[in-house]
């Protein structure tokens, strides 16, 4: 949820699509991704009326007496990402190594650009009761892994047991699955002990929950740390694969959709100094990358497209709201005025090059819970501040201690709030280190009153498991309020549209003034000139379907 988040973007010519409003830089989607996406959903909460297309297969495109179509077709694609994980198995994996998955593997749902979602591997998906407490999911009929093996629904439950049993952020999401239940050849049941409307996301190319990985790789999974076994539209070769280096996939011959496959060859390139990746762009190297923060202007100069939308909340995460190692945290007013103190729009321009990605909020623009209204009430006003300061009776400045990091820019940011927090009279005492590690350490120490914070956020549901809930890491002084409890109670069992409750949980959170929220930064992603497909807006997360990438 940390580290999923770390860039921004704009575009080559400097157009206004790149504004909060997720709006994207390119043309439509891919025409053949449409199969993939088309129907379906149309909330975020999921629903059996989904589209039951079937796509045709690889031989059902070839006319009487015609050979099957070539997969393929566009040459080599070289892509571009920052890192990548121990092990290529995505089971036991992190979504922020999303943009090295989904080469391989296909999710079972599809979330929009809109934010609705789509069918993919699965046909039909959504709650069937009425208390979000049982959550069905029907296959497309005739997929098959890249080792030539059924995804059915056998395949289905072996690698959400799977997945469950691993010691992971994925597994977490399922935590309220109490029984996998087959249903049909092709169809399963999922049992919940809680209401939990957030299943729909969690299958999403933007979790990776629902990344399936064939039953027989998962019988010697050790075979997944260099090898892949999706049902995606390529396969890895690993003896032309270098782990954290370079991995080069070719097209899937079973895969389900073959008009989606647009490359001969796809060569990702790990490549961890940013900069190196626009150079290698503009130099012919790569043709397209995941992108970040501190790029994003030099990749937009350039003439390189850039692509994305805001997707996380960075700001200081207010931890100690008790009061207990800093008592003037503990007054909702002293929190109220650091808000009013910080000029969010000078600090995007300065950090992102746009004033437009200011965020006062707890939901970015094109999520269900945004609320426009809410700005206002964390509006820059530094008499407002002092007013507040001092009638909390600390008129005379205070001091609170902060953790901050070395790493995706969390340093910087402070550095440019400490700087406004000062005008007002609020000095930041700040611990910086250097590494994630020491990072997470000191998140969860309940040391620090204060930490400076960088959380990808989708809907309401993606703060509860770590950020409200009193056991989670961006939590770490157990805060618990109980109108936001309420509010979360009925924000689970709520079946169909969530966005009123949403708008309720995100305006408690501006009173609670729990964190000192200033950016929504975005997730980029770079083509080179001659490229389009992709579209990422904040309602899909900011993460498209890579493989949708192609020749214009």
């Amino acid at each position: 949820m940390l580290f999923a988040a770390c860039g921004t973007g704009g575009d080559a010519a400097g157009d206004d699509s790149l504004a909060p409003d997720g709006a994207e830089t390119t043309a439509a989607t891919a025409p053949s991704s449409e199969d993939a996406s088309s129907g379906g959903e149309g909330s975020q909460q999921g629903s059996t009326e989904s589209t039951t297309e079937t796509v045709p297969s690889k031989d059902q495109l070839a006319a009487p007496g015609e050979e099957a179509p070539v997969l393929g077709g566009g040459g080599t694609l070289s892509f571009g990402v920052v890192g990548a994980p121990p092990s290529l198995n995505p089971g036991i994996g992190d979504p922020a190594f999303g943009a090295l998955y989904q080469w391989a593997y296909d999710s079972l749902v599809i979330m929009q650009p809109d934010g609705s979602f789509a069918p993919n591997l699965a046909v039909e998906f959504g709650y069937t009761d009425d208390q979000n407490m049982r959550y069905e999911l029907t296959l497309r009929e005739g997929v098959k892994f890249s080792d030539g093996t059924d995804l059915d629904a056998g395949a289905l439950k072996t690698y959400l047991e799977y997945v469950r049993s691993q010691p992971t952020a994925l597994a977490q999401a399922l935590a309220s699955v109490t029984d996998i239940e087959i249903t049909g050849p092709r169809s399963v049941a999922l049992v919940l002990s809680t209401p939990d409307p957030g299943m729909s996301f969690f299958f999403a190319q933007g979790s990776g929950v629902g990344n399936v990985i064939s039953s027989a790789a998962l019988e010697t999974p050790e075979t997944l740390d260099l090898g892949t076994a999706g049902a995606g539209p390529y396969m890895l070769v690993s003896e032309e694969s270098t782990p954290n280096d370079t991995y080069t996939f070719v097209p899937n011959p079973h895969y389900w959709n073959p008009a989606r496959i647009h490359w001969d060859e796809v060569i990702v390139r790990v490549i961890p100094n940013s900069s190196s990746i626009i150079e290698a762009i503009r130099a012919g190297q790569l043709q397209a990358a995941q992108g970040d923060a501190t790029t994003m202007s030099a990749a937009a100069e350039g003439g390189i497209t850039v692509i994305g939308a805001p997707m996380s909340i960075v700001g200081i995460n207010l931890v100690d709201r008790d009061g207990v190692v800093s008592g003037p945290l503990g007054d909702v007013r002293v929190r109220r005025a650091l808000n009013h103190a910080v000029d969010r729009e000078a600090v995007a321009a300065a950090l992102l090059g746009d004033s437009r990605f200011a965020l006062s909020q707890y939901a970015l623009s094109g999520q269900p819970g945004h609320d426009p209204a809410l700005d206002a009430l964390n509006a820059y006003d530094p008499d407002r501040a002092r007013a507040l300061l001092t009638e909390a009776g600390y008129g005379d400045g205070i001091t609170i201690g902060v953790l901050d990091a070395s790493i995706i820019g969390l340093d910087i940011l402070t550095q440019a709030v400490a700087g406004q927090l000062a005008e007002v009279g609020v000095t930041l005492d700040r611990t910086t280190v250097a590494d994630p590690t020491a990072y997470f350490t000191g998140l969860v120490s309940a040391q620090y009153p204060a930490v400076a914070m960088f959380y990808g956020v989708s809907n309401m549901q993606t703060y509860q498991s770590f950020f409200i809930n009193p056991a989670g890491p961006f939590n770490p002084f157990g805060t618990v309020d109980p109108e936001l409890d309420a509010l979360y109670a009925e924000y689970f069992a709520t079946v169909g549209d969530t966005s009123d409750v949403e708008r309720r949980i995100n305006a408690r959170l501006v009173d609670q003034a729990w964190v000192l929220p200033v950016m929504g930064s975005p997730l980029p992603w770079y083509l080179a000139e001659g490229l389009t497909g992709i579209e990422a807006t904040s309602a899909n997360s900011s993460i498209p379907t890579l493989a949708d990438i192609r020749p214009e």
